[in-house]
Formats: C-alpha cells, structure tokens, sequence
C-alpha cells in the first residue's frame, strides 16, 4: 500500500518510474537474447547470405592495393590458346616452361595432370623429369565431393613433385569464393595441406608463416583480397615460352601457372567482382599466398563470441532509449546503427577481424519500436490505473460530476483523451482550491473583520457610535456574508450535486422569477416585459438550479439598469434548443470585460461609484447550471447600450 501521507504526484510518479524500468529491462533482456540467437543460429534461419552482402561491402571499402612483387602469374590466356592450339596442350610445353622458370623460388603448376595422354606418353617423362630438375615444383592434388580421398597427378608426376596440395575452393551459399581451410583430414584418416600451404613449405625462408599455417589448422580462413582480377603481374605463358619475357623476371619469385583463358571454366565471383566478372582460380591462389605469407588472414570469431558481440550495439542502443525523448531516441537509433556499420569496416580495415552484422541490425531496429511499445503501454496502463482511482475517489465524496475513467476504445489518442479529462479535473481542483482560499481569506475575512473593528471601535468612550447606527452597520456586514457563503454553496452545489431531472416548463419558470422581482423592480420604475411566443417551452432540468439561474440574471439585470428603465424577457426555440433572452438598457460592457465575466469572483468595475455589491459569483453559477444542462449562456453587450444574456437549453419533446 502506497503510504498516505506521501503527495499522490510522488506515488503516481515513483510508481511509473518502476514500471518503466521493469519494461526497460524486459525489453533489453528480449532483445539481448533474440539477438544471440538470430546471431548463433544465422546459417540455419537464412541470415548468413545477409551477412555474405555486408561482408562483401566492407571488404570491397576496406581493400587496398598491397604490391607484391614476388607473387607471379603465368596465364594460360587466350592468346596463348591461339598461338599452341586447342586445350590441352603437350606435356611437353610445360617441361619447356619449367626450363625458363627454373630460377623461380617456388613454381605451382594449377594444372590437374591426373590422365595419361596417349598420343604422347613420353611427355610424362619429359614433365617429371624438368619437374625434378627444377626442385621446388608443386602438383595439385583435387579432393573428391565426399573429402574420402584425393585424386592426384599420374604416378611418373607425383613422384617427381616436391610437394603436393589440394586446389579445392569452396563457395558459400551464393556461390562466392570468400575462405579457405589450409589443412584438411580426408576419409582414410589422412590429412593434406591446401596447394597454397605447400607452396610455403617449400620456401624454408617463410618460417613464421608456415608456423602461423600450422597454428590455423583447419580452420576455414577469409581471403584478403587485395584487389579486383587483375592486381598481380601476370605473363602470357606464349611470351614466356617464346622468349618475350626475360628468365631473370621470374628470379626468386613465386609463380603460379594456372589457366585464364575465357573458355577454360577456371573462374569464380568473389567478393570484389563487379558486374559477374569472375576471377580465375590462379589469381584467387595468389590471393591465398599472399594472405598466407603476410598473415593477414581476415578472421572471425567463434559463434558463441560472435552472438556475445552482436548484442553489444543492442545493449548499447537499449541504454540510449532509456533516458531520451522520442526524437532523441530515433536519432539515437540512427547513430548506433552508423557507429555499428563503422565499427564493422575500422575492424576489418585496420584488425582484420569480420563480426557478422545482420543479427545487430535486425536487434537495434527492433529496438526503438518495441522499446516505444512497451515504455507507451506501461505508461497507459499506469495512467488507466491512477484514473481508475481518481474516478473512484471523486464518486465517493459525491462528485456525480467526474466523467468516467474508462473508455470501450483503447486506442492511443483515445487514452490520450482521458489524460487530457483528467488533467482538466485536476486543474479545477486546483481553481476551485484557490477560488475556495481566496473566498476564505479576502471576500469572507474583510465583513467579519470590518464587524471586529466595529465592536473596539465601540469600546472607547470617546469614539462609540449609537446603537442604531452600530446594528445597522453590523447588520449590513452580516447580510453581505450571509450573501457571500450562500453564493459560494450554491455554485459549489451547481457544480457537484447530483442533477434531479424532470420536465420543467421554461415560460413558467420565467414568469414565476419576474413574479419574486415585481415588487424591486416596481420599486425602481423598471419595467419587465415578458414576451410570451410558444405556450410551453418544456426541457429536461433540476428545477432548483434553473429557477436560481434564472432569477440571477434578472438580479444581475436590475441591478446594473438605470431607474425608469426596461428590461425584456423572451423564450424562441432555435432548432432542437430554447433561447432564453434577457435584456436590459444598463451600462453596458467592453468586449475584454466580458471575456472573464462568468469566471468566478470576475465583476465589472467592482471599484467604481455606484458599483452594485456582490462576489462575482452569480454568473458562474448560471454558467456551470448550463453546462451541466449541456446547454450554454451567452453575452451581447455594447458600453452604454445596455447587454443581452441568451440562456439555451436542450428542448425537451
């Protein structure tokens, strides 16, 4: 239980902000483990290929151009297939290429040897023995679609190769290069290295990078790519076999001898392609040296460390939306989506390390909306709560008034609505409060006080009135309270009390008001006409409170009417109303006057000579009365012209 004595803006507010923070971390767990998952589990929900295209952007913003002058191509191009003729060609060529590359560091021939040409079986040993000849020459080995067992070059060329290695490249699901594994373990038990880590083995200069090989195991590695087809030197294997490029060129490097020819089928799409241009399977070797060499492997994390790094921007973003307003929070939004994007390309530019984007994309856009759901929901129903409350509260003190807390429609601006009625209650509580004090401590105080100053005045000998002078004053004083507290109640009762509704004939009320005036206003020499047009003019009222509005506005009639003068009073039905009219031939009113005229305690020039007295509290009783008759009360007034007050109300059948 909510402690009494504490301000009930306190509670309403200590209340919401519990809510909300239980929301807050609702949501943020919610969200914090649907990222997890759709992280961990993105292969198997169809998310990777959303992660293949975000790679493929931050890899082709993140690549540069890296030299390598000791990675060289021989192609087996067009141009060659013209000058030799119709693929494959001689064994024999290849023996005679070795002959000039013979002071490479490494050569990799990307050739599958693994037939007999029986046309020209001496070719072989021709082949083998340049390959001997040569010492560091690599023959490809291709692993069969089951990874049992590897198919390698004839027996005569394995034998003379120095080292052997699987040329396999595995796409991804969209049928795109974009990682390899250097090692893997064939069905007999047997595990071969990948023709790049060979290479490698070759060269006892590059250490560090074969121990670097053997740390990776078999684990499928992103390709660095440095660039689109095209980057590395690439010779014509004709120019080379025909003396067009110098032995010396191909001098301690490593070159790769592979087909590139547009009618060889050896060509993949990886990452960098624009427009299908595929890349040949050497050049994408080359691209796998190098990686291997320099160690620059782009590596991504385990999935489980993934999935923990994919909630970061979610919790990141959670916490924004905490403390910010709506637009803060979708700017906010907007900017840990950037920094998220950015995180991604600095991470794969400058660590080489790539951490899979959708699942975080996906967690910081359902962010701000489920965030906006919940926080607005929790609001709503609180506010529903603490009406609900107030509705209860304001029917036990008798408040027939109060407009219900609940509504059938539970849309947002519906809601929306109630706050608006309710806040609207609260501000008339607080207008009647302040109406209330200054009632007690201005209006009621100064009689009382004038009738204290009376009886000291009468206690000194010298300055004692006469007793019929004395009563007289202290009478008028107290029939000015009198008047005062019984206008208050009376307004007060205007606008609490419950409505006793029946038929009530507006023409005979009228005429029984101007019957309790006849002998004031005769008095005066003040005339008050009645213009009777319907016989009857029936509406649905509290009698008490429509005979008292009616006898204010002749009250406040006379009142401000000048002796000799004429006051009117009419009854028209205008559509589905009653137009009650009273008209006087008084002073009159500017158009500011009447804008406050039926607030109450609002008089007209209440200082000025020959101001009647009163507390400014009879229109605001004629007011709430037709209000609460959903009728309304009007003014027409003109300085000097004198005013009309049009009551309408409802007509009744």
């Amino acid at each position: 239980m909510p402690d009494a004595a504490q301000p009930a803006g306190t509670r309403f507010w200590g209340g919401l902000e519990r809510r909300i923070r239980k929301e807050w971390l609702a949501v943020t767990l919610a969200l914090a483990a649907l990222t997890m998952a759709l992280s961990y589990f993105s292969s198997a929900l169809g998310l990777a290929r959303l992660d293949h295209a975000f790679y493929d952007k931050a890899l082709a913003a993140s690549a540069y151009a890296a030299a390598d002058t000791d990675i060289v191509i021989v192609a087996i191009d067009d141009g060659s297939i013209d000058h030799f003729g119709y693929w494959p060609w001689r064994r024999q060529l290849h023996a005679q290429l070795l002959g000039v590359l013979h002071q490479a560091r490494v050569v990799g021939l990307d050739l599958v040897l693994s037939d007999v040409n029986p046309a020209y079986p001496q070719d072989d040993a021709l082949l083998a023995q340049a390959i001997r000849r040569h010492g560091k020459v690599v023959l490809p080995l291709v692993v069969q679609a089951d990874g049992r067992r590897a198919v390698g070059p004839v027996a005569t060329l394995a034998e003379s190769a120095a080292a052997l290695g699987y040329i396999n490249i595995q796409a991804d699901g969209d049928g795109i290069i974009r990682s390899l594994a250097l090692r893997q373990i064939l069905g007999d038990g047997r595990s071969a290295e990948h023709f790049v880590a060979a290479m490698l083995s070759l060269d006892h200069g590059d250490s560090a990078a074969m121990a670097s090989i053997q740390a990776k195991g078999q684990d499928r590695l992103l390709i660095p790519y440095v660039g689109v087809p095209g980057h590395f030197t690439i010779y014509s294997y004709a120019a080379v076999l025909g003396g067009r490029i110098p032995p010396l060129a191909f001098k301690d490097k490593y070159v790769l001898v592979g087909s590139w020819g547009s009618g060889l089928g050896d060509a993949f799409p990886t990452p960098l392609s624009r427009q299908g241009e595929a890349m040949s399977g050497v050049e994408i070797l080359s691209n796998a040296l190098l990686a291997a060499r320099r160690d620059n492997w782009i590596l991504s994390p385990p999935r489980w460390l993934a999935a923990a790094l994919a909630c970061l921007p979610v919790l990141l973003a959670c916490v924004a939306l905490r403390r910010l307003s709506p637009r803060q929070s979708f700017l906010a939004v907007m900017g840990v989506l950037l920094l998220s994007f950015a995180s991604c390309w600095l991470l794969m530019r400058y660590g080489r390390i790539w951490v899979p984007l959708t699942a975080s994309l996906i967690g910081i856009g359902l962010a701000l909306p489920v965030w906006s759901w919940r926080s607005q929901e929790a609001s709503l129903q609180h506010i529903d709560r603490e009406l609900l409350a107030l509705q209860a509260e304001r029917q036990g003190s008798g408040d027939a008034a109060t407009p219900p807390a609940t509504q059938p429609d539970g849309s947002l601006p519906a809601r929306i609505a109630q706050l608006h009625g309710a806040i609207a209650q609260l501000r008339m509580a607080h207008r009647k409060r302040d109406e209330t004090l200054r009632f007690l401590s201005h209006d009621m105080r100064a009689p009382q006080t004038s009738i204290l100053a009376l009886t000291q005045l009468q206690q000194e000998p010298g300055k004692a009135l006469p007793q019929k002078e004395l009563l007289e004053r202290i009478d008028a004083y107290a029939g000015r309270t009198l008047g005062l507290v019984d206008g208050f109640v009376q307004l007060a009762r205007a606008e609490a009390a419950p409505l006793s509704r029946r038929r009530v004939d507006l023409v005979e009320l009228v005429a029984q008001c101007i019957d309790e005036f006849w002998a004031q206003a005769r008095h005066r020499s003040i005339d008050i006409q009645f213009i009777r047009h319907p016989e009857a003019a029936w509406t649905m009222g509290d009698l008490s409170l429509l005979r008292r509005a009616c006898c204010n506005l002749l009250d406040n009639a006379l009142k401000y009417s000048a002796d000799h003068t004429l006051v009117t009073c009419s009854i028209d039905r205008d559509s589905d109303d009653w137009l009650l009219a009273i008209r006087d031939q008084g002073r009159g009113m500017q158009a500011e006057q009447q804008a406050t005229l039926f607030q109450p305690f609002s008089r007209i020039a209440q200082d000025g000579s020959g101001n009647p007295q009163g507390a400014g509290l009879g229109l605001a009783f004629v007011a709430t009365v037709a209000m609460r008759h959903e009728g309304s009360i009007t003014v027409e007034s003109r300085e000097g012209l004198g005013s009309a007050f049009h009551l309408r109300l409802p007509a009744s059948a």
